[in-house]
């Protein structure tokens, strides 16, 4: 009877292990996906921020055309004001000099005064002094009048075509901020997702913590129950010996008992052999790809050989369970970390999957990669980086990229 008692709780506590670790792992594969979603939503989202930038910059153009069109216009105002006080003044510059021939004509005979002043000849040369002066007044009139209308005609096409200009900018700029606005809406809402999703991912979290105590706890109710199971083992032992010293028939309850004991090892064995089971081997290698292999190295949790891997140890700051390089980005701004475009020395460079690596090669299209910034000067980017692709695949590979503002970076 204590046996079976004894291989009924070591099968519940088994059991309640088993069932913890399924759940903590079906944990980490949700937050996985999680990790995954967020990184899609973050690519989304830096690529509707691009749109939003290019488009206010078209926006400002606009305005600045639309500002130039008006200046435009008002220096054509300006030169049509200019035109119309010419004109004026020249009509009284007509005005007296007609003044002047009507004195000198005295007593009108035809009504016209270049006529009478014509007929008032003093004689045939004070006629051709007067035929010269009224052809060079009429020459006069005639040019100022033709300068009149060219300039009217050439000021009002400048004004229609600057108007036209003017409109077609101001169309432009409505519908540069229509699409600015669109575009603002599109970002605030995948601002909202990105929330949720984190959201979703520290819940993940919570759940995580809590189902690794109950982990712990259920391992220690089966520890306690196999060193029961050990000592009803000894305790058996121990009478089936004293028992050796009786009669034949206590001989053959002495053999009976020995039995029992025996059973009872089998039961501890295979409970004992099921708990070991269980825990992880803190001290088996991984493959180094070359046939040789290395220990697990303290405080770095990832694969050797993989480029987590590298980064984590020369940037120890890096979170355990950020997932795979392309995760790393939304992993760290869920953490606290902060997350941007702006490369410094000393941040982790972080390529999602398919992103081209400096146009030198391609990130995995399902992993993504990361590195290790190494210097910076103006846009261009130095960085370090691990992986089984390399010669070394626990680093460090160095490379030089020139577009360091398309890159996400993790900054301690």
């Amino acid at each position: 009877m204590m046996a079976v008692s004894v291989l009924n709780t070591v099968s519940v506590n088994a059991a309640t292990v088993d069932d913890t670790q399924k759940a903590i792992s079906n944990n980490k594969s949700e937050t996985a996906k999680l990790l995954k979603d967020i990184a899609s939503a973050n690519a989304e989202n830096i690529k509707l921020q691009q749109e939003i930038t290019a488009n206010s910059a078209k926006i400002e153009k606009t305005k600045t055309d639309i500002d130039q069109s008006n200046q435009k216009i008002e220096k054509l105002n300006e030169q049509i004001k200019s035109a119309k006080a010419e004109v004026a003044k020249r009509t009284t510059t007509l005005k007296a000099q007609l003044v002047a021939l009507q004195k000198q004509t005295g007593d009108t005979v035809s009504g016209n005064v270049y006529f009478d002043f014509m007929l008032n000849s003093k004689d045939f040369s004070d006629l051709i002094s007067r035929s010269f002066t009224v052809n060079k007044l009429n020459q006069a009139s005639k040019e100022a009048l033709n300068d009149v209308k060219e300039a009217k005609a050439q000021y009002s096409d400048l004004m229609d075509q600057q108007q036209a200009t003017k409109a077609d900018l101001q169309s432009d700029k409505e519908s540069l901020e229509s699409q600015q606005n669109d575009l603002k809406a599109m970002k605030t809402k995948s601002d909202q997702q990105q929330d949720a999703l984190n959201k979703k991912i520290n819940d993940n979290k919570s759940t995580l913590v809590a189902l690794q105590t109950q982990y712990a706890e259920a391992a220690s109710a089966l520890k306690v129950a196999n060193d029961k199971a050990k000592e009803t083992k000894a305790t058996k032992t121990v009478e089936v010996a004293k028992a050796k010293t009786t009669s034949d028939k206590s001989e053959s309850v002495s053999a009976s008992g020995n039995s029992q004991a025996i059973s009872t090892s089998k039961i501890e064995s295979s409970s004992s052999s099921k708990s070991e089971s269980l825990q992880p081997d803190n001290n088996s290698g991984i493959s180094q790809g070359d046939g040789s292999s290395h220990g697990s190295v303290a405080g770095n949790s990832y694969d050797w050989g993989q480029c987590t891997w590298y980064v984590k140890q020369v940037a120890p700051w890096a979170g355990n369970n950020w997932g795979n390089g392309g995760q790393w980005g939304s992993s760290a701004a869920a953490a606290g970390f902060r997350v941007d475009h702006t490369p410094s020395a000393g941040a982790i460079i972080v390529f999602l999957p398919g992103q081209s690596v400096g146009g030198q090669w391609t990130a995995d299209p399902s992993y993504g990669h990361v590195g290790y910034v190494e210097s910076v000067s103006g846009n261009s980017v130095t960085f370090s980086q691990g992986g089984m692709g390399f010669s070394n695949p626990a680093g460090p590979n160095t490379a030089t990229l020139s577009n360091g503002g398309s890159y996400i970076y993790i900054h301690r």
